[in-house]
């Protein structure tokens, strides 16, 4: 559970919703789905990137189930704010469960992360440095199987593919991280094409252009109501995952 999402109840009372990652994941291949319209091309090799988006964070279960509490705020400890230590210990998870749908699949959540390890506070530090050299060799490993099976796959692809799943993610963070009221234009995307969303109401984004082969994308994740509070630890936490709630938002073109 490490996406806290701030929430006030009818009655005034100050609420944490608490999104696992695993399911944030989730949504960000649900919006993958039926990419490519208006200029955005459909996701490059579909069967390994689209489950790529889907689990990259799946090595986030473990603490999306026990989760944590930050020693400073005393609330439930937010991805954000997660000791490095800790988040490479996880990221490797996620990469090693990608083993299991291609070495293509683990090249680009390595990548992906890398990249996030590239613009964080501590790229310089030694843990920083130790996981980015770990990964820059396997990466290069990972690659050269994949491009073993399919020499068709050029570069180009290969920087879509990333483009792609970073893309998917920072979407689907920015709908969980905050109720959206204000219109946002989306600047970096896989074609380097904007793509905005309007909020109306009851969870509806008008979306221009519109980037789905569908006519409309109905999406959804579900998280946890607990008590905005100080908390003594998981089982504090535990304790008091009781109301499940469901969001879910409606994109419809122009």
């Amino acid at each position: 559970m490490v996406i806290v999402r701030p929430h006030q109840a009818p009655s005034g009372e100050s609420l944490l919703y608490l999104i696992p990652q695993s399911v944030h994941a989730a949504l960000s291949g649900d919006l993958a789905s039926h990419w490519g319209q208006s200029g955005f091309l459909p996701l490059v090799h579909p069967e390994v990137v689209w489950p790529a988006i889907f689990h990259h964070d799946d090595g986030w279960i473990a603490t999306d189930n026990a989760p944590p509490v930050d020693p400073e705020t005393k609330r439930p400890l937010s991805f954000l704010n997660t000791p490095t230590a800790e988040a490479h210990s996880i990221w490797t998870k996620s990469i090693q469960g990608a083993a299991r749908i291609s070495p293509f699949a683990q090249y680009l959540i390595a990548e992906h992360f890398m990249m996030l390890r590239e613009h964080s506070h501590s790229a310089d530090s030694e843990a920083g440095q130790l996981f980015l050299s770990k990964y820059e060799e396997l990466c290069e490993t990972w690659r050269d199987r994949w491009e073993e099976r399919h020499p068709a796959c050029d570069d180009q692809d290969v920087q879509l593919a990333i483009r792609q799943l970073r893309f998917f993610d920072w979407f689907s963070l920015w709908l969980c991280l905050a109720e959206r009221t204000e219109s946002h234009t989306f600047d970096e995307t896989p074609q380097e094409l904007s793509l905005t969303v309007i909020p109306q109401e009851d969870g509806i984004f008008v979306t221009d252009p519109w980037p789905w082969t569908v006519d409309e994308v109905h999406v959804a994740v579900g998280g946890w109501l607990v008590p905005d509070r100080n908390y003594d630890d998981t089982e504090d936490v535990l304790s008091e995952l009781t109301d499940w709630r469901r969001l879910s938002w409606r994109f419809v073109p122009k």
